[in-house]
Order: structure tokens, then C-alpha cells, then sequence
């Protein structure tokens, strides 16, 4: 090649390939069981696949999704790995029969557990069919039979006989080939269809945990309505562990009821594609899977619905709480800061009164300093009149400690306002720098 092959391209092209059916003859039973394994199984799934009976080969990689072999005796085996299962399938000819209950066994032993067991009997024609309608022992009152894809017709009440579903199908004009593509929908319908149900008992057992979290929701809400006055931060808790156990149901069946919905849709893509033909006085195989299937499907999306709305509810509640919280602390800070301005002015006021008395304080230590001088002078001179002199010194003396006072303090508020200013315009260039 020439060209640069995409990584994925080869394995997209044996995705493709790799649903296929085998050819299903006429006369023949087949024999399909569906196991849900874990991931903890598929190892000893595939020591299974390696112990086959009857000389059965299988090319096993650990691409392998999709494996088919033949047994000695002529039967035909089929292997399929999905996301959370496996179908295993039989397709035995009547020359085979001889050989098939070891097959059968091996395969009943398989790891995990099954969802769905089938064997499905296939007549050549109506007539030979309806030969074998006595030995199916199907209910009468739960028969459902119609065409399929215009010449196949179906008989089955869907229960179970011995651990089976059992299906009859007359052929009719429909080739092998074709017969084995309208076999293979049938299936899956039924596997499908299975698997989209098992996401109804959860939504029965995680049903009235929702209910009563609605209850207590409604009750913290009209809660938080009625009592303006209530303990914010223990309904604030209360909220909060609601929450979290939902978000824990919704972690638990998040899974599960997604995978009813991708089932369920394919199960009506399967019955759409089988082009049911009802058969008067019987049901049909529409009838059966809508009336079985819509209202279970129906009922888990409405769960989904009731958990995702009781989740956004839950989220407007707290947040409404929070709301009333922080315009609580608001206001407590503003309170708060409005007894601060107060306490402030009466400090500066309590500072100006110490301002003024120690300026008289530092004039008398001052006048004193000077008296002492002038005195001493006096005592050297003629009689300078010291005492005087100390008199008029008083107010120029008084006047000059105020005003180094008053400078000092407007440098010191000064300082503070730029120190302030600067604050503010670093403060408001984040925002707009938070902005842009």
C-alpha cells in the first residue's frame, strides 16, 4: 500500500463483518443462551472457549469478539463477546442430534449468569410445524403466533420449559441464508429486549428511596419558607447529605438505566426490520414485546426524569439557602462595620482632646525648661524681669508645638490615604483585567 492506513481502519472493517449469522436449514434446532459475565469471568470465559468439546478450533486472539466452529458430529457452534455478555449459540442439523447434549452441557456450564435461554425448533413448512405444536406444550392463553418477512411464521407463549424458551418457526419459501438474518433479528429482539428489562427491578428497589427524598426535600424547602428565622447552617447540612444521597443513586443506576434505553432502542429496531404480520386470533410478536417492554422502559426513563428533576430542585433549594446566608452575613458585616465607624469617631475625638492636652502638657514642660533658663540669667544680669519674659514665651511656645502636631498627623493620614488609593486602583485593574 501507498497509502497511510488509519489505526483503526482494519478493526472497523471486522466490526462490519462480525455480526454475522450463520445459514440456518430446515430442519434444525438451535440452541442461543445470553450471559451477563464481569470482568472478573472473562478470563475463565476464555479457558472455556479453549476446553471446547468435539474437536472445535477456535482462532482466539485478544481482539476476539467473535469466534465459530464446527463439531465433529456436524453441529455448528457460535461465540459473540458484547459489552456486558456473551451469546452463545448451536445451530444443530438433524444428523447431529446425536452429539448435542454434550454440546448442550458445556455449554450450560458457562461462567456468569443467564439472562436468556432459547431453543428455537425449525420446520420446513407450516404443516410440518403444526405437527410439532403438541410436543412445544405452549399455553394456549399466551400463544403468540405471526409472519415474519412475509413467509416465516412464528408459534411461542414465551415461557420457559425446563430452563428454555421455546420458539417453533416454519421456513417456508425462506432460504437458509435469509432464514439465518431473520433468525438472527428474532434474537436479538429477544436478547435485547431482556437486557433493556433488567433496569426495571432497580427502579422498583431505588423507587421509594426517591420518593422519600422528595418528602424531605418538600419539607426543607417549606422550611426555609416559613422560618425566616430557622438555623440556616443545620438545613444548609440537611441539603446537603440529600444531595449527596442522590447523587449516590444516581452513580449506582446511572449505568444500568442508560443501557435500558440503548437496549430498548435496539429491541424496537430489531421488531420494526422482523415486519410482523398479525395472524388473526393470535397475538402478535407486536403485540407481546410493546405490551411488555414500552411500560418497564417507560417507567425506568421516568425514574431517570424524577431523579434529574428532584436533583435540580435540590440544587435551586441550596442554592435560594445560600442566598439568604451570605445576604445574612452582609448585613451582620455591615452592622458590624457601622459600629466600627462609630467606635472610630469617638476615638479621633478621645485622639484630638489627648492632642490638645498634650500640648498643654508639653507648653508647661516647655515654659518650665524656659523659666528655669531665664532664671538663671536673671541671676547673672540686672534684673531682666525673668518672670515676664516666661509669660510671654507661653503662646508662641503653645502655638509652635501645635502646628508640629497638626503637620505630623496630616503627613501620617496623608500616607494612609495614598497607601489606600493605590489599593483601589490595583483592585479595580484585576477586575478589569477579570473582564476582558
Amino acid at each position: 500500500m501507498v497509502f497511510t492506513e488509519h489505526p483503526l481502519r482494519r478493526g472497523l472493517v471486522r466490526e462490519m463483518h462480525m455480526r454475522r449469522f450463520a445459514a440456518v436449514p430446515a430442519p434444525c434446532e438451535i440452541v442461543q443462551m445470553v450471559w451477563v459475565i464481569s470482568e472478573e469471568q472473562r478470563a475463565q470465559e476464555d479457558r472455556m472457549l479453549r476446553s471446547a468439546p468435539d474437536g472445535m478450533d477456535f482462532a482466539i486472539d485478544a481482539e476476539s469478539r467473535h469466534v465459530s466452529s464446527s463439531t465433529n458430529s456436524g453441529s455448528l457452534f457460535i461465540w459473540e463477546q458484547h459489552t456486558e455478555a456473551s451469546t452463545i449459540t448451536a445451530i444443530i442439523e438433524p444428523q447431529a442430534r446425536t452429539g448435542q447434549q454434550r454440546l448442550v452441557d458445556w455449554m450450560e456450564n458457562w461462567p456468569g449468569g443467564v439472562v436468556r435461554a432459547t431453543r428455537i425448533f425449525v420446520e420446513p413448512s407450516e404443516t410440518d410445524a403444526e405437527r410439532k405444536l403438541d410436543d412445544m406444550a405452549f399455553s394456549r392463553d399466551d400463544l403468540v403466533s405471526c409472519h415474519i418477512n412475509e413467509s416465516v411464521r412464528l408459534w411461542s407463549d414465551f415461557e420457559l420449559h425446563e430452563g428454555y424458551g421455546r420458539t417453533l418457526i416454519a421456513a417456508g419459501t425462506a432460504p437458509p441464508r435469509d432464514l439465518g438474518r431473520i433468525v438472527q433479528r428474532l434474537q436479538e429482539l429477544g436478547n435485547y429486549r431482556n437486557m433493556a428489562l433488567l433496569g426495571f427491578p432497580l427502579v422498583r428497589e431505588y423507587g421509594p428511596r426517591l420518593d422519600r427524598l422528595e418528602r424531605q426535600l418538600a419539607e426543607y424547602a417549606q422550611t426555609l419558607d416559613d422560618e425566616v428565622d430557622s438555623d440556616d447552617e443545620a438545613l444548609l447540612d440537611r441539603l446537603t447529605r440529600l444531595s449527596s444521597e442522590m447523587a449516590v443513586i444516581r452513580v449506582e443506576t446511572g449505568f444500568r438505566l442508560g443501557a435500558t434505553r440503548a437496549y430498548a432502542d435496539i429491541a424496537a429496531d430489531r421488531l420494526e426490520k422482523l415486519g410482523i404480520q398479525p395472524i388473526k386470533g393470535f397475538q402478535s410478536l407486536t403485540d407481546f414485546t410493546e405490551r411488555r417492554l414500552l411500560p418497564a422502559v417507560r417507567t425506568c426513563e421516568s425514574f431517570e426524569a424524577r431523579l434529574n428533576g428532584l436533583s435540580e430542585r435540590a440544587d435551586g433549594v441550596i442554592a435560594l439557602l445560600n442566598t439568604r446566608i451570605d445576604t445574612r452575613i452582609k448585613a451582620q458585616n455591615r452592622d458590624l462595620l457601622s459600629s466600627m465607624e462609630s467606635s472610630l469617631g469617638i476615638q479621633l475625638r478621645l485622639q484630638h482632646l489627648i492632642e490638645g492636652l498634650s500640648v498643654i502638657a508639653a507648653t508647661y514642660y516647655a515654659v518650665g525648661l524656659v523659666a528655669y533658663l531665664m532664671k538663671g540669667a536673671d541671676a547673672f544680669g540686672d534684673g531682666f524681669g525673668a518672670d515676664f519674659a516666661v509669660a510671654l514665651l507661653v503662646f508662641p511656645v503653645m502655638l509652635a508645638i501645635y502646628l508640629f502636631v497638626r503637620h505630623q498627623r496630616v503627613r501620617i493620614l496623608k500616607t494612609r490615604d495614598n497607601n489606600n488609593s493605590r489599593a483601589n486602583r490595583g483592585t479595580r485593574e484585576t477586575k478589569r483585567a477579570e473582564k476582558r
